[in-house]
């Protein structure tokens, strides 16, 4: 990041978003005695400290399949100007998902991309 760059601000910056790949993601199936459970967990870097980041439900999708639970990344920017020195912010979420195969994370301002689930793992009691 040049100098000039890192005394900005998020208001003078447009178009900003945290960065994340699929790699930064982990899908796992988690069994308990009465639901099958997907935790979903990540991280992001953002541009300035203070950005909140969270999975929520995406709704079913053109295309996608029963098996396919769909969350949408969703980003909350800090209020009010910070120095631009990038934050890692992690999030997750949980979601019942007796059929599940697969994760949909979309996104507003970019592609979007499937991942797999992990193995299942005992109840976390």
């Amino acid at each position: 990041m040049t100098a000039s760059a890192q005394g900005r601000t998020v208001r003078e910056m447009t178009e900003i978003h945290c960065e994340v790949t699929p790699a930064d993601f982990d899908a796992t199936v988690v069994e308990t005695s009465d639901a099958r459970i997907v935790r979903v967990t990540g991280r992001g870097i953002c541009p300035t400290p203070g950005w909140r980041l969270e999975l929520v439900g995406g709704g079913t999708g053109v295309g996608h399949r029963p098996d396919t639970i769909l969350l949408e990344l969703r980003e909350t920017p800090p209020s009010g100007p910070r120095p631009a020195t990038r934050s890692r912010v992690s999030f997750e979420a949980m979601i019942e998902g007796p059929r599940a195969r697969e994760v949909f994370i979309g996104f507003t301002w970019r592609e979007g991309f499937s991942l797999p689930l992990r193995g299942r793992v005992p109840s976390f009691g």
